[in-house]
């Protein structure tokens, strides 16, 4: 679990690395009933390391609050009570300069990739592995472009770092780059599942479960921040997809030695210690 205790994340799980590393590009104290908003970015830079470094360089003029790394790795620049600079000219729902109100999350990705003739590359030269290439049309955009994909980890950690930051600031809403500059920025694109995110987190619904109440069936709802699915009823069994998030409905379809078969996009097996039947 994931918290955020004098305005840093924290967390009692030694298999997550979190760390703090200061820039000195920051601005004031935001005012009283900010942040507000979650503004998510990719790095379009090679490494962690390498964007951790630009974000202290004063010659970047750029910083943001969190970086994740491709395994989840998790390094705060900048205290969530400090207004870091990550959104430049940007305007949303009537207000301009995120910076004022938001908090920026950058996440270790390349970005758009450029295709040649043997395969997908960086634009510093680095090929992609096919499997780790995405192809998908920008909302901003009308043709279909290559994306390096997020990886689950990656992702996984973004929901747990915006759970914690609801539940200690008066979050109200998660957005793009792209969506407050769309003019300039595409982050974090078409590989990343904003949406399906925003929709789990913010309005506790997954668009993607057919509930048929005509049925009778049993339903239940995750209460852990996370709870995996598996193959069996067994912790050694293999999970199917990443973990369901707080809030998820779930159909039942068969209880077995304090486990649950269930359905919600996918099938499989969940312990009953962490769903409340409805």
């Amino acid at each position: 679990m994931i918290a955020v205790k004098n305005h840093r994340l924290v967390s009692s799980d030694k298999s997550l690395q979190i760390s703090f590393d200061a820039s000195p590009n920051h601005g004031t104290t935001f005012s009283e009933g900010l942040p507000d908003v979650i503004v998510l970015h990719y790095t379009g830079g090679s490494s962690l390391e390498s964007s951790v470094n630009w974000l202290k360089n004063p010659a970047s003029k750029a910083s943001a609050h969190v970086i994740i790394g491709k395994n989840g790795e998790i390094v705060q620049m900048v205290p969530f009570n400090i207004k870091a600079w990550h959104a430049g000219i940007s305007e949303w729902q009537g207000r301009k300069n995120l910076n004022n109100f938001s908090i920026g999350i950058e996440i270790d990705n390349s970005g758009l990739l450029e295709k040649r003739v043997d395969g997908y590359y960086t634009y510093w030269g680095k090929r992609i592995d096919n499997s780790q290439v995405v192809l998908a049309t920008h909302k901003h955009k009308n043709q279909e472009q290559a994306w390096e994909a997020f990886t689950e980890k990656q992702i996984v950690i973004v929901e747990k770092i915006v759970m914690a930051l609801k539940e200690r600031y008066p979050i109200k809403d998660i957005v793009g780059h792209d969506d407050i500059a769309p003019g300039r920025k595409t982050d974090p694109g078409p590989a990343f599942p904003l949406q399906k995110i925003k929709n789990k987190l913010f309005y506790y619904r997954n668009e993607d479960v057919q509930l048929d109440i005509n049925n009778n069936p049993n339903y239940g709802i995750v209460t852990a921040d996370y709870l995996n699915i598996r193959t069996g009823p067994s912790v050694n069994n293999q999970t199917v997809s990443e973990p369901l998030p707080k809030g998820t409905k779930l159909k039942i379809v068969e209880e077995k030695n304090g486990w649950l078969k269930v359905k919600v996009d996918i099938q499989g097996w969940v312990s009953q210690h962490w769903v409340d039947l409805l």
